[in-house]
């Protein structure tokens, strides 16, 4: 989709706006069940075993402490962001580019270090299956018939060969 960023970086209109979420939103399915595959055929070694630290161990009690039992209401703090109703109105116009080129970046890094994410990935999955979870659900990526060919023929590729790659999970019903 041509935005014409080169025309006027900041703002976009809220059309735009809308289109390319929904379009980025479509990529980045591709790309995390694109992870998720590459994630399902590694062959990991074995973590060496760590020491771990315990949260939960008890402390020594300390015999200064007293509980103070105070007569007075502690003071109100100011009220946290997320309780506060919306700032502004929504406006009418162009939008801020700034978020969605924010999520741009945020994919391109994820393609750039694919190898890592999978890994990773991978790791979260052995850990899955010692667990004894269930075997994760690949649905159809909803509205292929609105993408274009190329990329809904990648997407019914991606969902048959996970579902393929999924079959070897052991059985936990």
């Amino acid at each position: 989709m041509n935005v014409d960023l080169f025309k006027n970086p900041q703002t976009i209109a809220k059309s735009v706006n809308r289109k390319v979420r929904a379009e980025l939103k479509r990529l980045a399915v591709l790309l995390r069940r694109l992870i998720f595959l590459m994630a399902l055929q590694m062959d990991l070694a074995p973590l060496k075993p760590r020491i771990g630290s315990n949260y939960y161990e008890p402390k020594k009690e300390d015999a200064a402490y007293r509980y103070v039992f105070t007569m007075v209401p502690a003071q109100s703090r100011p009220c946290p962001h997320f309780l506060k109703g919306p700032v502004t109105v929504p406006s009418r116009g162009p939008v801020p580019a700034a978020p969605l080129i924010a999520r741009w970046q945020a994919m391109l890094d994820t393609l750039k270090h694919h190898k890592r994410r999978a890994k990773c990935l991978a790791r979260t999955i052995q850990r899955w299956q010692a667990a004894g979870e269930a075997r994760p659900h690949v649905p159809p990526i909803p509205n292929a018939h609105r993408m274009p060919a190329a990329i809904a023929l990648v997407s019914g590729g991606l969902t048959v060969q996970l579902i393929e790659a999924l079959k070897n999970w052991p059985d936990t019903g």
